[in-house]
């Protein structure tokens, strides 16, 4: 293997019992950058926290995982004639990916990718408390699946290259997505069960933008600067909707002079028993 690998398998902490102290493994792994045009980066961690952002220097990407040895083993799988990456952890047998432990809880993982490479991201993070910091990356696409806990994505500068989707799933979970101006993706599409959503388009807008949210339960925020063209679609019944400043006709709300607006937002909204609320930011 070519790969640059930094390798470290340690117990856990004294004060930790013994068989926990045994099965708590560390493992720590890192490729350079080698002429790659683009990186399918596939990442699965089902349970524990999660942060992933833009790597230092000269790496391609980098892992750092914590792990329950007794039920997960470390996946690092990279073909560079594709540019397809696997990373992350995969059950071992015993009880694969289910949270079954305080240990699986207490793991962890760091993954971080070259922000000049473009990347194809996807993100399995099941059970995982997880924080995607993804400003200034080249993201050409983004997919991001939750299962039962909390997922936070930001895009604090504008990213680079032309994103064309952002997908976000999640079950019972929280998501909060900010900067996705900065993100200037075509299309961005939440689907999600019982867990609420909060959407924040500020950041800097090189285009027009469309998103499309499915929800059963739960709710769904959106944070938008004044000024914006917004247009709000309700395919299915809505059972409740505060957003001050929209003119209605029919299932659709619109906001005044939405066709001359400098930027402009169009939502479809699929839900049958989330509230919608549109929160007002300042003017950029």
């Amino acid at each position: 293997m070519n790969t640059r690998s930094l390798l470290a398998l340690c117990g856990a902490a004294a004060t930790a019992s013994p068989l926990a102290a045994q099965s708590m493994r560390t493992v720590a792994t890192s490729r350079p950058i080698g002429g790659e045009r683009v990186v399918h980066a596939m990442v699965e961690f089902g349970a524990g926290v999660v942060h992933l952002g833009a790597a230092k220097g000269t790496d391609l990407y980098r892992m750092q995982l914590r792990y329950d040895a007794d039920r997960n083993a470390p996946v690092h799988r990279y073909d560079p004639r594709t540019g397809i990456l696997r990373l992350g952890l995969a059950g071992n047998g015993s009880a694969g990916l289910r949270v079954t432990s305080r240990a699986q809880m207490a793991q962890r993982a760091d993954f971080d990718f070259s922000p000049t490479v473009p990347l194809i991201l996807e993100a399995n993070l099941g059970s995982s408390d997880a924080t995607l910091d993804l400003g200034g990356m080249t993201i050409l696409s983004l997919t991001v699946r939750g299962g039962a806990s909390r997922s936070t994505v930001t895009f604090a500068t504008p990213t680079k290259g032309e994103c064309t989707r952002a997908d976000f799933a999640l079950g019972a979970a929280e998501l909060d997505v900010s900067g996705l101006a900065n993100a200037g993706c075509a299309e961005i599409r939440v689907d999600g069960g019982v867990g609420k959503a909060e959407l924040s388009f500020d950041g800097t807008w090189r285009r027009d933008l469309t998103a499309e949210v499915s929800l059963a339960m739960g709710g769904l925020t959106l944070r938008i600067p004044r000024g914006t063209g917004v247009r709000l679609v309700a395919s299915r019944f809505l059972s409740s909707l505060d957003a001050e400043g929209f003119t209605r006709t029919g299932d659709t709300w619109t906001t005044p002079g939405f066709d001359q607006a400098k930027h402009k937002l169009t939502v479809t909204v699929n839900a049958s028993a989330a509230g919608v609320t549109v929160a007002w930011l300042p003017t950029p």
